[in-house]
């Protein structure tokens, strides 16, 4: 009974040890895993420092990327603004240049339309003496050089139109003539008085042909809306015949001269349209009577001082009022 005790006891006494035993070997298990743990964590914090120490490179690396990027735009911008700048430069002096090339596009049909209205006009003149110097006329000249009778409407002015241009072809044939028999102003004239008579009267001989019709050419140039054109034209062949002549003087006469031949032009052009003699030799004759008195005139009054001063300045006046209207410059090449 004795044993049988004991053995109870020792069974019990293996129940209170076996927990007590498990729980020192698991004791024993976890301090051999603590230093394995330690190392662990401790892997794991290094890791995370290095992580850390390696994001902060990254983010030095990133900024430094974009201080980069952000120079290159700064850069790119700056080389974009100079391009625009020299765009609108360029583009500047394209229009610049684009202006004068249709500048010189229009110049260049302004003067096809110029040489299709002188070839017009001067057909048209064929007609003036059965016509006289009327629309009718040009659209006769038109048709003549193949165009179509509507073209009359390049010719606003009408019948003055033909007339201004009779008259300035006149004057650019006097003019070139003048210049051939004095070398363009360089050889000196022996007779100055002569000179202006020829002068006068070699203008006068080519209205000779349209003498009937003439009259109706001074009632056209008569016209408020016309006068400056003809006046314009009279007042640089006047001046162009005394240049040649040789008055190149800049004295108070200057004027005077010019003013006093306009008006022996207008008085010969007058008598020429009642004379009937042959050859219309009384006009001539009275064109030379007149230079004769003119010349004489100037002599009577420059030896009076006081009222030659007072001729001259009403003569000077007029005259440069009308050259300063007119804008005439009369300078020559």
């Amino acid at each position: 009974m004795a044993n049988v005790r004991c053995l109870q006891k020792l069974f019990r006494l293996q129940k209170l040890l076996l927990p007590l035993h498990a729980q020192t070997c698991h004791l024993a298990s976890l301090h051999r895993q603590l230093p394995l743990a330690a190392a662990s964590l401790a892997r794991g914090y290094a890791k995370d420092a290095t992580d850390k120490t390696t994001g902060s490179t990254s983010l030095e690396d990133f900024r430094a990327r974009e201080e980069q990027l952000e120079r290159e735009r700064d850069a790119a911008e700056e080389a974009a603004a100079k391009a625009t700048q020299n765009e609108a430069g360029s583009g500047g002096a394209g229009g610049a240049g684009g202006k004068q090339q249709e500048s010189a596009e229009q110049s260049a049909k302004q003067a096809k339309v110029d040489a299709i209205r002188d070839k017009i006009l001067d057909a048209a003149l064929e007609h003036v003496p059965q016509h006289g110097w009327t629309r009718q006329a040009i659209v006769l000249g038109a048709e003549q050089c193949g165009y179509p009778s509507v073209v009359h409407g390049m010719f606003p002015e009408g019948g003055f139109a033909l007339v201004s241009h009779f008259n300035g072809r006149c004057n650019a044939q006097l003019v070139q003539s003048l210049k051939e028999k004095t070398s363009k102003g360089q050889q000196e004239v022996e007779n100055p008085l002569d000179f202006l008579v020829q002068a006068v009267r070699q203008r006068m001989e080519m209205i000779a042909p349209y003498k009937a019709q003439w009259p109706q050419a001074m009632s056209l140039i008569a016209q408020p809306q016309h006068a400056s054109t003809a006046l314009a034209q009279v007042l640089t062949l006047v001046d162009d015949i005394c240049y040649y002549s040789g008055d190149r003087s800049v004295d108070f006469g200057w004027y005077t001269r010019r003013i006093g031949l306009a008006t022996i032009m207008k008085m010969t052009e007058l008598y020429l349209l009642q004379d009937t003699s042959a050859g219309n030799v009384q006009t001539w004759e009275f064109l030379k009577n007149r230079m004769d008195e003119a010349v004489q005139l100037q002599m009577a009054l420059s030896q009076t001082e006081g009222m030659t001063h007072t001729f001259q300045r009403s003569f000077n006046s007029a005259f440069i009022t009308a050259r300063n209207i007119l804008g005439l410059g009369f300078k020559r090449n």
